[in-house]
């Protein structure tokens, strides 16, 4: 079904590769403005299907992988160019979603959970992965923190990232 929630989700989706690209070639304040439109989409899409009462599966399931394709990619390449975002916190990013995909399909497979629903320290996790990334491409733009800051943001995030995997396998191992 074609909804306006889902048409922002898809474009959200295809910004993924221009904000791959953006970073990428070191052209950071086209990819400061288009991870600010794709955050904003993020938050539009949700807003409108529930108000508009236009969820739907196809948007259940593309949502949180354009979230995921937009937050990884930019935590891997903010990573990798210049090593702009320290290597371990992207691993820990990295890992917490691949736990958590792991887990959800196991449990998926065998029948013990239909849905995962998020958390509220799962969505606070993901609000932090993507301040960090906007804070990060921000200050790479116009230097408006020091060291100090971005690193307790980096720290903040990384605090979460792994409270968030703790709680979503607590949930998992409750399930079994």
């Amino acid at each position: 079904m074609v909804t306006i929630p889902n048409v922002i989700t898809l474009i959200r989706g295809f910004l993924v590769p221009l904000f791959i690209m953006a970073v990428f070639y070191k052209n950071f304040k086209l990819a400061l403005i288009i991870f600010l439109v794709a955050s904003i989409s993020d938050a539009l899409d949700g807003f409108l299907a529930r108000h508009l009462n236009q969820v739907t599966t196809l948007g259940v399931i593309l949502d949180p992988i354009a979230d995921k394709a937009l937050i990884n990619s930019g935590f891997i390449l903010l990573s990798y160019v210049d090593r702009i975002i320290p290597v371990w916190l992207t691993i820990l990013v990295l890992s917490r979603d691949v736990i958590i995909l792991v887990g959800g399909w196991l449990l998926t497979t065998f029948g013990k959970i239909n849905k995962i629903k998020p958390t509220m320290i799962g969505k606070l996790t993901a609000f932090f992965q993507f301040f960090t990334i906007f804070l990060t491409l921000l200050n790479l733009n116009y230097q408006i923190c020091d060291s100090f800051c971005i690193n307790v943001i980096y720290g903040v995030t990384a605090l979460l990232t792994v409270l968030s995997a703790i709680d979503y396998g607590a949930k998992g191992i409750q399930e079994i």
